[in-house]
């Protein structure tokens, strides 16, 4: 207990060490604001507002309470720290510092509700009640020079004439108003009209304590959001008024909902007798109805009768339809497996010849068709030389494979040892029941088809033959295709080094946008088609300098007007070329490479979105090999004064989108535009 006494009384000496003592002076009376209570207390809307801040800050106010006048001048001579709430004018500004605003005060006419009074103008007939020196009395004349005025000495004797009768009209501010209206029960008889004027409050400081203004602001900053009307609302908040007309409304409501209820109970009184009485009347209709009952009882066994010889004809033909939804079954599995192969066919163009992939696609087609069946699979001949290449379903699993192994399609006498193969791969050991189904076209056995043939019917076999006869068909056109597109990239590359042979600038520039582009375009995520379309574009974007005369290509020296208008033929040259090869879309990106964004370029002066996607990324690498590369007139720059210039030109020659996303891959992955040698 002595310890417990001790810390209080050492935190007691410690807080008063390092508190500060404010002296606070007010006017004597300016309810609600500042005033004593029955008891003798100071109490009001500041003092708990100091209090507030006493809480959040270290100081601590000494309030005195004097005549408004003298405690001004003690604030202005310095002899006391700060003022209660005062307004602000110039006059005040140069002999005190003023806190934050604090509240906005009203300044309001109120008038009896019952008097109707809704402007200024209607105030001539009464006389209005005033505190004497309230400087609001001018704003008002001005207002209504006809207005008499009663000056009263306090609020107090104000408030007591308005309780009597003899003032109906009286000028007050808002927050003193209500307190005394709300005080005397007189808040529902009375409405103000529009303010006299609205001014902020604030705490004045003596111009000698700066310090003491800075951290009370402070601790108003501190304050807790909504503290301030929370105060306000302690001496001016509403008190219910309950009229006398409402307290004889709830009476007679009472009685009225008392009265109900009695009815309420004789009228179920008088139910519960007629209940009885049909109660009883429902008695014998149930003996009635249970006689009734028993007849029908044997009426229903004889149409039980009827009906079990119905359900035994609904059963035939349910079997029949069953058949028939199997037969209709079968059928849509193979028609969606013929749509599925026409697909594929779709897909055999030069850029899409994938083994593994065609090999996938050729399983799922033929899995869709067997559904129910836990193994499947497809087997063909790699087009690298001793290669089988196998794509297996097995219990949901999917394996595709290339294994270095020699089998004979075209006897297909050895069906154990494929199996073994099969077995290998996909480590099934039971592949007793499975049926295997040569993919064979004329004189040539691509593979084979694998499947577990339990529970096929005749119809379903004959499918699957003709499902292997098709895919024979379609794997000779894609071999077709595939020596087609080998044939037109020798022939892009033959092009290509006769180009380098005849323009020296051309050597590796080719080679360099193709890989450039590649690159760019696989950060830009596009298709793979799209990406090799871009690589070979890259390599013969500039065929058509053929027809540009050698001399004029290898100029030592800057081009003149003549020979530059020579030089930009080019990319027309190269779209016919292209476009006379049957590489129509080819042809069109590099007709196009040389397009500005803002449709300066040249051949056709296209500009934006206009220009081909492809083309706008090309003429960016092709630019920037021309940059990193010496020419005859000009040295090559830097990577940096190569990303400089992309930017630099951003939104004018190049696609803003495309030179920012390039530029973000030159910083990040440099090493990949080392050039290749020339």
């Amino acid at each position: 207990m002595k310890r417990r006494i001790f810390l209080f009384l050492l935190l007691s000496l410690v807080t008063l060490c390092f508190s500060q003592r404010v002296k606070f002076v007010s006017g004597d009376f300016y309810p609600p604001f500042i005033y004593r209570n029955e008891r003798g207390e100071v109490v009001g809307i500041s003092i708990e507002m100091l209090k507030a801040i006493e809480k959040v800050s270290e100081l601590r106010f000494d309030v005195e309470l004097l005549p408004f006048s003298k405690a001004l001048s003690l604030v202005e001579s310095g002899q006391a720290d700060m003022i209660n709430l005062i307004f602000k004018s110039p006059e005040r500004e140069r002999v005190f510092l003023f806190s934050k605003p604090i509240l906005r005060i009203r300044s309001l006419v109120w008038v009896r509700k019952d008097l109707k009074v809704k402007d200024f103008k209607d105030l001539s007939a009464f006389v209005v009640g005033v505190v004497e020196g309230d400087a609001n009395e001018a704003l008002l004349r001005a207002k209504n020079p006809s207005i008499l005025f009663k000056r009263f000495a306090d609020f107090d004797q104000l408030v007591q004439a308005v309780e009597s009768g003899e003032i109906e009209v009286f000028l007050m501010e808002d927050l003193t108003a209500s307190y005394y209206l709300i005080k005397h029960d007189l808040y529902h008889l009375f409405e103000s009209l529009p303010p006299l004027s609205i001014e902020w409050a604030y705490f004045a400081f003596t111009k000698s304590k700066p310090q003491l203004l800075e951290q009370f602001n402070a601790a108003l900053d501190r304050l807790p959001r909504g503290e301030i009307d929370r105060i306000v609302n302690l001496f001016v908040k509403m008190k219910f008024f309950f009229p006398i007309w409402l307290r004889w409304l709830i009476l007679f409501g009472s009685l009225a909902t008392f009265l109900f209820f009695v009815v309420l109970i004789l009228i179920n009184k008088r139910l519960a007798r007629l209940v009885e009485q049909r109660t009883e009347e429902l008695k014998k209709k149930n003996e009635e109805l249970q006689a009734s009952y028993e007849e029908l009882d044997a009426m229903n066994q004889e149409l039980r009768a009827n009906n079990e010889e119905l359900e035994a004809m609904n059963q035939e033909l349910e079997n029949i339809n069953k058949q028939l939804e199997e037969k209709t079954e079968q059928a849509e599995r193979f028609q969606n497996a013929f749509r599925d192969v026409l697909d594929l066919t779709n897909k055999l163009t030069y850029e899409s010849l994938q083994e593994k992939d065609f090999l996938f696609e050729i399983l799922k087609v033929f899995k869709r068709y067997l559904p129910n069946r836990s193994f499947a699979g497809v087997v063909l001949r790699s087009s690298q030389p001793g290669m089988l290449l196998t794509c297996i379903a097995s219990n949901g699993q999917l394996i595709v494979q290339r294994i270095s192994v020699s089998y004979d399609f075209s006897s297909m006498q050895n069906r154990a040892e494929l199996l073994k193969i099969v077995g290998q791969v996909c480590d099934e050991k039971d592949l007793t029941n499975v049926e295997i189904v040569p993919i064979r076209s004329q004189d040539v056995t691509h593979g084979v088809l694998l499947y577990k043939a339990e529970a096929l019917s005749p119809v379903e076999k004959q499918y699957i033959d003709k499902f292997s006869n098709f895919l024979a068909t379609l794997l000779s056109l894609r071999s077709y295709v595939r020596e087609q597109g080998l044939f037109q990239r020798r022939l892009l590359s033959v092009v290509v080094k006769a180009l380098e042979y005849y323009d020296y600038y051309t050597r590796g520039h080719s080679a360099n946008v193709a890989r450039y582009a590649t690159l760019f375009a696989e950060r830009l995520r596009l298709d793979r088609n799209s990406i090799r379309r871009l690589f070979w574009v890259g390599m013969v974007h500039d065929v058509g300098k053929i027809f540009v005369p050698q001399h004029i290509l290898n100029k030592n020296g800057f081009l003149s007007l003549e020979e530059y208008e020579l030089v930009k033929i080019h990319p027309l040259k190269s779209f016919e070329l292209l476009s006379e090869a049957g590489l129509e879309d080819m042809a069109l990106i590099a007709r196009h490479h040389h397009e500005r964004y803002d449709g300066k370029g040249y051949p056709d002066g296209l500009s934006g979105e206009n220009i081909p996607y492809e083309s706008r990324i090309l003429s960016i690498v092709d630019a920037f090999d021309a940059m990193t590369t010496d020419r005859p007139y000009k040295k090559a720059v830097g990577l940096q004064g190569a990303i400089a210039e992309i930017e630099r030109c951003s939104g004018f020659q190049f696609d803003p989108y495309l030179a920012k996303k390039f530029v973000e891959l030159l910083k990040e992955s440099p090493e990949m535009f080392v050039k290749v040698g020339r």
